[in-house]
């Protein structure tokens, strides 16, 4: 089974939102592990390979977020656009004929 599902417009800016808002997250998470004493007692070492994963992570994530948005959001308005065409064909065809 295929199932296909299409997200508005709406949709897809909460969820780039919600991306966004994880990748300040993980940069922030990151940034601490990296550059403070916050965890020094708990984890003495690693810390900043933890850190920097932190931050490329929240990186990756969200470009791939933000490629999804972009991807979305094109094929949405040309899905739009193909309606509109067909309804101006279909408007068209309609006069021709009472005509």
């Amino acid at each position: 089974m295929n199932f296909k599902i299409i997200l508005t417009n709406v949709w897809n800016k909460i969820r780039l939102y919600l991306s966004l808002l994880l990748f300040v997250f993980y940069l922030i998470i990151g940034i601490l592990f990296l550059f403070t004493e916050t965890w020094g007692e708990i984890i003495p070492k690693g810390r900043g390979i933890i850190g920097l994963v932190l931050v490329l992570f929240g990186i990756l994530r969200f470009l791939v977020a933000y490629r999804r948005y972009t991807n979305k959001h094109k094929h949405i308005k040309s899905q739009s656009s193909i309606k509109k065409n067909k309804k101006k064909e279909e408007q068209k065809n309609a006069k021709a004929e009472i005509e």
